[in-house]
């Protein structure tokens, strides 16, 4: 009886070591699979180790590596631990911001402008500058500038100057003017289209102009009507121009005219007028015929006096004219003499 028992309280014994065995077995294996291999990167290094951290925050404490406030991780530091995972350390560096006007010194531990520009949640328009330019590298120390360009438009007005119009008046004495219609400005407007770089213009550009008020010109009459004394009778005439000229003379012989008593046009001027003292032939172009003129000697002798441009010929040309005389005689007499031609008014 006794050695049954004692059979049967050492086979229960060797069952319990056994189970005992086993569960020691089981955590065991629990054990090695918790444990993860995890590579980390920083400062210049790289480690493995092995953990049964459950984040990465847990890992990093357990290695003693400190993180600043700046700092990058990554993955982020309440990720769960995976076996394999690598865990980079990016370490805050110091690098020069310069926004438009404003400058300052900032931590950052991005590797990448865009990467800044988005942490610091600085929004660029679509003119803006940055240098460098998006995408490219930054490094510690570094200076990122960011030029704010901005465009408006701006009006302004400018003023249109008048134009002085002179007219010639015969019925005004020369030298003297009259101021007969008032000069008036115009007015201009235009606009620009400005460009500022940080709040400073730096470029405008015309994008319309419109006349807003038509300038008047200012006229002026000046005269043209002179007095003159004549030399014989010291009458006081009124004249707009003085010629000098060539003068001949002529009478109405068929030597002087080409035609004889009985003949159709004998006696008669080209205007169709008599033939008579005070008649002279000249030339249309520079004298108009019916022109009132007054023929004044320059050689001392009597003036020829008042006459009027009536007749024309031939040989009357330019700047020569041809008195009318009586006489075949008196024609010879006066042979070719230089004179001053009034035109009268």
């Amino acid at each position: 009886m006794e050695s049954h028992l004692s059979r049967n309280k050492f086979f229960d014994k060797k069952i319990l070591i056994a189970a005992v065995a086993v569960a020691l077995l089981l955590l065991g294996a629990v054990f090695i699979k918790s444990r993860k291999t995890v590579t980390i990167a920083y400062d210049g290094q790289e480690i493995q180790v092995s953990t049964l951290a459950g984040t990465v925050e847990d890992v990093l404490k357990k290695q003693n590596i400190t993180i600043g406030d700046k700092d990058k991780i990554i993955p982020k530091m309440n990720e769960q631990i995976r076996d394999g995972m690598e865990i980079v350390i990016h370490r805050a560096f110091e690098i020069r911001l310069i926004d438009g006007q404003t400058e300052k010194t900032i931590l950052t531990a991005e590797t990448n402008i865009k990467d800044l520009i988005n942490s610091l949640d600085i929004k660029l328009e679509e003119e803006d500058k940055i240098e460098p330019k998006l995408g490219e590298p930054i490094k510690e120390g570094q200076a990122v500038k960011i030029t704010r360009v901005s465009r408006e438009v701006a009006v302004e007005t400018q003023e249109l100057p008048f134009q002085t119009v002179f007219k010639n008046n015969s019925n005004l004495e020369k030298g003297k003017t009259v101021k007969i219609q008032k000069g008036k400005k115009g007015l201009k407007e235009i606009k620009f289209e400005v460009t500022y770089e940080n709040g400073v213009e730096v470029g405008r550009e015309v994008v319309e102009e419109s006349v807003v008020e038509n300038a008047v010109n200012e006229i002026v009459e000046k005269g043209t009507l002179v007095l003159a004394a004549t030399s014989s009778r010291g009458d006081i005439a009124r004249y707009s121009k003085v010629l000098t000229m060539t003068a001949t003379a002529y009478d109405l012989s068929f030597q002087s005219t080409g035609r004889r008593p009985g003949d159709k046009y004998y006696g008669l001027t080209a205007s169709g007028t008599k033939i008579r003292p005070g008649v002279v032939a000249v030339d249309p172009k520079v004298i108009p015929l019916g022109t009132k003129l007054y023929i004044e000697s320059t050689d001392g002798t009597s003036d020829y006096g008042y006459a009027t441009a009536e007749d024309k010929g031939s040989a009357i040309k330019g700047n020569k004219i041809d008195l009318y005389l009586e006489t075949a005689q008196a024609v010879k007499k006066f042979g070719r003499r230089t004179v001053r031609v009034y035109i009268l008014k």
